[in-house]
């Protein structure tokens, strides 16, 4: 019986899975073209003749590294992440079908990217279809390879989508939770991992030079962790950076003659629609007076369950397509909600990266931004010239009827609010060249991006579009605290400055915590110890003081009380008196159980763990060098799940580079067999950088390995 069920249910999948049209054909590539020379720490540089043959070997030694991680790209562009992770996988492939990801790619696929883009993209997917081939033990979905290229660019059109807040509002919508909402959202994504990076120009260096910054702050491990490659050609790519696992360019980075790092931004870019159905006549809609026929995109969703996920379980659900696009019904009122988002209009992202990978100078860059096909980023930059620009990057509505309540729920019958275009790069805020001498981000204002005495960012946004953009974080306040501490700075100044791990007594969190720090421990005897440690502080949070400890612990259960998340590490919080001297009570027994004193170092809590190496970890949330811990379960020990994830300086004379240097946390490789798991962590723990160069003779001088990808 159970045989009987199972393979018309297997036609059913093998029937539903719909394959995108031939791709053109590219010339197959020699690996023996392709060389990836290992530094001591395991970073590829990758050289190759052509770009294409340095995309491919991009793709096999990242799949060296972090192939079971970089496999969730592929899964995404195939729709077949059920296929991989079961119940939570099949819901990812429900939303990658409700924004038309694929579709939208088989429309555009051949007159929208390059030439030079579809080669270096075909080049990727021979890479990684290569190793796959090469490795078979370690793919997921044997059915998932080989991947197209326009499943990798697909992949793209996810990704930008996710970073819309789509997911969320899909979600919101199938669930009901718009059916009842009155007025303004909840917003829906406001996550703390956001980046810093900040460039100054020859008049704020004692050397003349122009510094660079490059510090995302991400994930520590999995797909959105960073992965370092340099990547050379014949064709003029050479540049290093950080990039996610499994994409195809480099996210930011540094060549001989310029660099860039990004930031998050929170513009909103989701906008949410209730149609206005037409009873009796059903899928009908109402817009502008007319009645539209809802398009109907129903999909077989692949369940993997059991072990390996090797049961297959096909789930039939229904998309919709409205005059907003992306429509999905609520499974509890039956209304039908729109979302419109930029994420899904454009099959560009990988190509703009790429053409910001392949400049080399500001008019080139400026014009691969000119692409705008990158959904958010602040992006901060410095080159050769002396140029350094901060500009609030990204694709923004252009919403131009101010009657409407845009943060809230929308009317789904009217042309009045289907916009149609963003707001123009020029428009959005930036700065270029101010007479102080720096730019910087810190996910702050973006019109706060140099000095408070200089010209501000320019902007010609209507103010709806910028009103509840944060303000300064600590992070934003340090930076210019220490800005104005010196005239000019020196390498070693700005790399003490980037691992500051100081609390500025400004802004939301530092107003927040200013109460404690006037607690009368002779009023509250019990606790007096715990209070004396914290008013002595000196709010550095390294790893030998004993107050982030305590802190620590007391926002934890603080935030789990009023309902706080990450962002009033930001935006701040209000405690009275009596609810600080009731936490402290509580973190002082607690500490004493677990450790008899309250006197515990912020490093034996707060770890830097990977494989073998457990180490003490400085840090906090919201200082430069951030830390996001969770604890681990079952023990004391405090873990970062995000945070300082990747930095790298950088520095301009009127010749070019002339210096660069980057530090990870953990390691450059995501399997734990590998030496260069962990083995980056004693830098990290010294803030000590790894020095680099972008010359050939320079890295084969010095490598480790050298080989071909096969």
């Amino acid at each position: 019986m159970a045989k009987q069920l199972y393979l018309p249910l297997l036609l059913i999948i093998l029937l539903s899975a719909r394959a995108f049209s031939q791709n053109e054909t590219f010339p197959k590539i020699d690996p023996q073209n392709v060389t990836i020379v290992r530094d001591s720490f395991g970073i590829p540089h990758i050289f190759g003749k052509t770009d294409a043959e340095v995309a491919y070997g991009l793709a096999w030694a990242n799949a060296e590294d972090a192939f079971d991680e970089g496999q969730d790209l592929v899964y995404a562009g195939k729709e077949m992440r059920g296929l991989a992770d079961g119940k939570e996988g099949a819901e990812a492939d429900f939303f990658i079908h409700a924004i038309g990801a694929r579709q939208l790619v088989e429309e555009h696929y051949d007159k929208d990217l390059s030439p030079e883009f579809k080669k270096y993209i075909n080049g990727f997917a021979q890479g990684i279809n290569a190793y796959a081939a090469a490795h078979p033990n370690e793919v997921k979905v044997k059915k998932a390879f080989p991947v197209s290229d326009k499943e990798l660019v697909t992949s793209y059109v996810v990704m930008m989508s996710l970073l819309n807040d789509a997911p969320d509002g899909i979600g919101n919508a199938v669930g009901g939770k718009y059916d009842t909402v009155k007025s303004v959202f909840p917003e829906h994504q406001r996550k703390p991992a956001g980046s810093n990076a900040f460039a100054l120009n020859a008049s704020r260096t004692t050397t003349g030079e122009t510094f660079l910054c490059i510090n995302p702050h991400m994930m520590m491990d999995g797909a959105l962790s960073f992965y370092e490659a340099h990547l050379h050609s014949d064709e003029g790519l050479n540049i290093e950076g950080p990039m996610f696992q499994g994409t195809s360019s480099l996210s930011m980075g540094v060549n001989d003659n310029l660099g860039w790092g990004m930031t998050w931004n929170f513009f909103d870019r989701l906008d949410v629609y209730k149609l206005k159905m037409v009873k009796g006549k059903s899928l009908t809609y109402e817009f502008d007076g007319q009645n539209y026929q809802l398009e109907k995109r129903p999909v077989w969703l692949k369940v993997g369950l059991g072990k390996h996920h090797k049961l297959v379980i096909p789930v039939k659900k229904t998309t919709y397509w409205s005059k907003y696009g992306c429509t999905v019904k609520s499974d509890k009122s039956h209304s039908f909600y729109s979302l419109r988002f930029p994420g899904n209009t454009t099959i560009k992202p990988a190509e703009q990266l790429y053409w910001m990978n392949k400049a080399n100078s500001y008019a080139e860059f400026r014009k691969a931004l000119e692409i705008h096909a990158i959904s958010l980023f602040n992006i901060v930059y410095a080159d050769k010239e002396n140029n350094i620009l901060y500009i609030e990057h990204g694709m923004l509505p252009a919403r131009k009827d101010t009657s409407f309540n845009w943060k809230g729920l929308l009317p789904g019958n009217t042309s009045k609010n289907l916009w149609t275009d963003l707001v123009p790069i020029d428009s959005m805020p930036h700065t270029i060249n101010p007479s102080c001498g720096y730019v910087f981000n810190t996910n702050n204002s973006p019109f706060h991006a140099t000095g408070k005495n200089c010209a501000q960012a320019y902007t010609y946004l209507p103010q709806k579009m910028v009103d509840g953009l944060p303000g300064d974080n600590n992070r934003a306040n340090r930076f210019e605290e220490q800005m104005d501490e010196k005239d000019k700075f020196s390498f070693d100044d700005i790399r003490k400055l980037k691992f500051d791990v100081r609390f500025s007594r400004k802004g939301g969190f530092g107003e927040s915590m200013e109460p404690i720090f006037h607690l009368d421990e002779n009023k509250y005897p019990d606790i007096k110890e715990a209070i004396g440690i914290i008013k002595s502080w000196n709010r550095i949070a390294e790893i030998h003081e004993c107050a982030p400890t305590i802190l620590a612990l007391s926002i934890k259960i603080i935030f789990d009380k009023n309902g706080c998340d990450d962002n009033c590490f930001v935006s701040g919080f209000k405690v009275e008196e009596a609810e600080w001297v009731s936490t402290l009570r509580k973190v002082s027994d607690t500490l004493k159980a677990h450790f008899g004193t309250v006197k515990v170092e912020w490093g034996t809590v707060q770890r830097n763990i990977r494989g073998n190496k457990n180490l003490p970890l400085r840090g906090f949330p919201d200082v430069l060098s951030p830390q996001y811990p969770k604890q681990i379960p079952g023990t004391f020990t405090f873990k970062p799940e995000f945070g300082d994830t990747y930095t790298m300086f950088a520095s301009f004379g009127k010749n070019g580079l002339t210096s660069i240097n980057a530090l990870q946390p953990l390691g450059n490789s995501l399997k734990p067999e590998s030496k260069h798991y962990n083995d980056q962590m004693d830098l990290f723990s010294r803030q000590e950088m790894r020095p680099l160069s972008l010359k050939k003779e320079d890295v084969m001088k010095k490598a480790e390995s050298v080989y071909h990808p096969q």
